[in-house]
């Protein structure tokens, strides 16, 4: 850990607001308990700016409009001589386009280190991209798929890749009894099993899968409830209302809801009894590890960098957790035995929270600090 307080920049220009947006904020958080200094160079109009100026982080405007707008460059220039970081932490590589070359002209040496959230299906060894990889001192892959990727597509030596995976914040995330009961209160659920998502509602995230399997499950498990927490973004409303058919085609409106936004994500997740992550190939699955947090058990789908997350004994233990198929007839299999045992639910639930933990803030940002004194001591400003 650094002997002094760090002014650490986070830089991501996104307009989403997943994990890979949320990072960021998760780690600033941490980083100003632990005495640092914190800034977030991001788009003032987007979810993560709202949050950061809500929270009071000292936001610098940095905004992504396209790859031949210029205007990015004057305010990474900006935010260079007002904010004066110590190290910057890059959460999108795209942002790479805007940051090294104005780095590069004002002469800022400090250490670059640059977190990789998402695959890339196309090689970047082109001479555009081996001269901006060449200033990232470090690179994070966000699961073991991700470093894997970041080996294979981008010009980066292994030596400067790592796994540094997406943090979950234990003490928010937890099982709340009170939560749950008055969820299940409102939802009139206070005897049926509820299984249930936290996903954005768009492609590639299993909501169809999961419809098609409730619709299976529910001829021999009457007790059966679903619930989905999420919302699509303004330009997936078409998706959004094809799931609302696909419900009413498989006869489903009587036992699944879909929930829409909710902020209070670990309330939601400890009224269900199991929650599923039926995404086929996710980055990591940071839901999954906020899921086992608020001690949930787990179902979800094999693929990506899941297996970082519930390929490991206590998982093997009980078994069940990972399925390698999108067909529900197979799902529906699975799930039935641990529907069928409420007690089974509890104990997987209690050792998926101490899993959970190999993923908490405090550990991955004491990571990311030895990171940070690591490249301070080897690139001094």
């Amino acid at each position: 850990m650094p002997q002094k307080p760090l002014k650490i920049a986070q830089v991501i220009a996104s307009k989403g607001w997943g994990g890979r947006e949320k990072v960021p904020l998760l780690f600033a958080r941490e980083y100003l308990r632990l005495g640092h200094q914190v800034s977030l160079w991001t788009n003032p109009e987007t979810p993560l700016g709202q949050e950061t100026l809500a929270e009071g982080f000292p936001l610098f405007p940095y905004r992504f409009r396209s790859y031949l707008n210029p205007a990015a460059f004057f305010e990474i220039a900006r935010a260079l001589r007002e904010d004066k970081p110590d190290i910057l932490h890059v959460h999108h590589s795209r942002d790479l386009w805007f940051l090294v070359p104005m780095l590069r002209l004002k002469g800022w040496k400090g250490p670059l280190l640059l977190s990789k959230h998402v695959e890339s299906g196309v090689s970047k060894k082109d001479p555009i991209h081996r001269f901006l990889y060449a200033r990232v001192d470090q690179v994070l892959g966000c699961s073991t798929m991700i470093r894997e990727n970041v080996i294979k597509t981008c010009p980066v030596d292994p030596a400067k890749v790592a796994v540094g995976y997406a943090p979950v914040d234990p003490d928010r995330f937890k099982y709340s009894e009170k939560a749950r009961r008055s969820l299940r209160r409102a939802w009139g659920q206070e005897k049926n099993i509820v299984i249930g998502m936290v996903a954005r509602l768009t492609p590639g995230k299993g909501q169809e899968l999961l419809l098609k399997t409730a619709a299976i499950l529910r001829a021999k498990h009457p007790r059966l409830r679903f619930r989905v927490a999420g919302q699509s973004s303004p330009d997936e409303k078409d998706y959004a209302e094809g799931l609302l058919r696909l419900r009413k085609q498989l006869g489903l409106e009587d036992i699944f809801e879909y929930e829409g936004y909710r902020s209070d994500v670990p309330g939601f997740l400890s009224a269900l009894d199991l929650a599923v992550h039926a995404a086929p190939a996710e980055s990591f699955g940071l839901a999954i590890v906020e899921a086992m947090a608020c001690e949930r058990a787990v179902v979800a789908r094999r693929g990506g960098g899941v297996s970082d997350i519930l390929e490991n004994p206590t998982a093997k233990k009980f078994g069940g957790f990972l399925i390698d198929s999108d067909d529900p007839e197979e799902w529906a299999r699975k799930l039935a035995p641990l529907v069928r045992s409420p007690r089974l639910l509890q104990k997987i639930g209690k050792a998926n929270r101490k899993e959970s933990l190999r993923f908490s803030l405090k550990a991955l940002s004491r990571l990311n600090m030895d990171y940070y004194e690591k490249l301070l001591k080897a690139r001094p400003r």
